[in-house]
């Protein structure tokens, strides 16, 4: 009797099953690989699968056009399950190193068959065999404009890279669309139930974590090694994985004891927790979300002053007491958060930015009628487009006399005990604005508004930046 065929390894099977949902369902990468797809994987597997699956959607660009020159048959008329095995097989070829070919090759027909995809099995095999060394630029046309093919090489759409040459110069666009080819970094605060951070890190030590200060916050910590979401202070709620500029942005809030907060958008409810934190047991924290089981998966660890309240913020707020605190944290493209979330550019388009600003200033002019008179409001995106960012704010002011802007740079001083003391730089300008290859973050964009009583008025809208 024969041998039996191999299966896939577990990490593939899940890898694989988590990039055809994302192909076919519209799915988030990120919210997949901390489901059932993953829980059952040991913490090498769950790290490979993690690698196959973001790696992949980052290289998409660049291996669809490989796969379109090495493969006999129009890309159109491809089943999406064969698809998604040409991206996966062909990026464990030319991008990982240490995996043996053999395996990469024999495991991703594997995965074309098990899939019900049998007859395409041939052509995968042949595919993945000459893709592996092939020379991606003798397959360039020759007269293929040089952004054009950049944006093949670097794996970003033409004309989202032509948007970013445009507004940055091209040198620092193919920084930025080099920079989200990069696996991010993992940053985390400590929420310390009476631990000192050196207790954690001891902790994290003993089992083979090693992390490191982050480059702002004081309290804000980099993964160095190790996997510190299999660990028990994570799952004790001590550890919120947070990237760093995310986490700078509830600060210039200035939320105090006893506050009254709105975080209009509140999912996942990272920035929520922070809030919480501040206004203390007399305070109060409204968390809001167009969706229900978003706000309900919203964990906020040993914080009984928040109220989770599903509604739509483009509408008339239900609230009759004013906030002293309103966060504005909107949904936005994304474009600053492709290192995590990299199947965005693929997804985004020109008319989805222009729909997304319209949300954006419906969402801001909706909270200003709830913020009292000298409260303060933060609007925030993870966004690097001016439609979403500079633009909303410019509009909002020369539509509401009655508020002002506050330039983060006024808040140095505030802050000088949050930030180190070399970080203080990033409080330029009027606003927060961070740049993934400068900064090391994800893009963020913040700017504080303040409520007047009419009688004071921004200057014209006019904006400065940092970048």
């Amino acid at each position: 009797m024969g041998s039996q065929p191999r299966k896939p390894s577990p990490a593939r099977k899940a890898a694989f099953e988590i990039l055809l949902r994302v192909e076919t369902q519209s799915s988030y990468a990120a919210e997949l690989l901390h489901s059932q797809y993953t829980a059952s994987l040991s913490a090498r597997d769950a790290a490979l699968c993690t690698e196959l699956v973001l790696g992949t959607l980052r290289w998409r660009g660049m291996l669809d056009f490989l796969v379109q020159q090495l493969a006999r048959m129009p890309w159109d008329s491809l089943d999406p399950e064969v698809k998604v095995a040409l991206r996966m097989g062909l990026y464990q070829l030319r991008f990982l190193s240490r995996m043996p070919s053999r395996a990469a090759v024999y495991e991703t027909v594997e995965l074309v068959k098990a899939a019900g995809k049998r007859s395409a099995s041939g052509m995968v095999n042949a595919v993945l065999r000459r893709g592996a060394q092939a020379d991606l630029a003798s397959f360039r046309p020759p007269a293929m404009p040089e952004l054009e093919w950049q944006s093949i090489e670097l794996s970003h759409p033409a004309w989202l890279l032509e948007r970013w040459a445009a507004r940055y110069g091209r040198l620092a666009a193919i920084s930025l669309a080099s920079a989200n080819n990069q696996p991010p970094k993992t940053s985390f605060r400590l929420r310390t139930n009476g631990q000192s951070p050196s207790e954690i890190e001891n902790q994290l030590r003993e089992i083979a974590v090693e992390i490191g200060p982050g480059n702002f916050l004081k309290n804000c910590w980099v993964l160095r090694k190790g996997n510190i979401v299999r660990t028990e202070p994570y799952r004790r709620g001590e550890l919120i994985v947070q990237d760093e500029a995310s986490q700078i942005v509830p600060y210039l809030l200035d939320v105090r004891d006893g506050h009254g907060v709105l975080d209009l958008c509140a999912a996942p409810g990272n920035k929520t927790a922070q809030l919480a934190q501040w206004a203390g047991n007399t305070g109060r924290v409204v968390a809001c979300d167009a969706y229900l089981h978003r706000l309900r998966e919203m964990p906020v660890p040993g914080q009984d002053n928040v109220w989770r309240v599903a509604l739509d913020g483009r509408q008339p707020l239900p609230f009759s007491n004013p906030f002293d605190r309103v966060l504005v944290d909107a949904p936005c493209s994304g474009t600053g958060t492709l290192r995590r979330d990299p199947e965005i550019k693929w997804r985004l388009s020109l008319e989805d930015i222009r729909e997304l600003s319209e949300t954006q200033s419906q969402l801001l002019s909706k909270a200003a009628g709830i913020l009292a008179t000298g409260g303060r409001m933060v609007y925030s995106t993870c966004a690097l487009e001016k439609e979403e960012n500079e633009m909303v704010v410019r509009r909002f002011l020369e539509n509401h006399p009655n508020f002002s802007l506050l330039p983060v740079q006024s808040e140095k001083v505030r802050l000088r005990d949050f930030l180190q003391p070399s970080a203080l730089w990033i409080l330029e300008g009027d606003f927060l604005a961070t740049f993934p290859p400068r900064d090391g973050t994800d893009g963020f964009f913040a700017a504080i508004l303040i409520k007047t009583d009419g009688k004071t008025h921004s200057s014209n809208g006019k904006i400065s930046g940092n970048i």
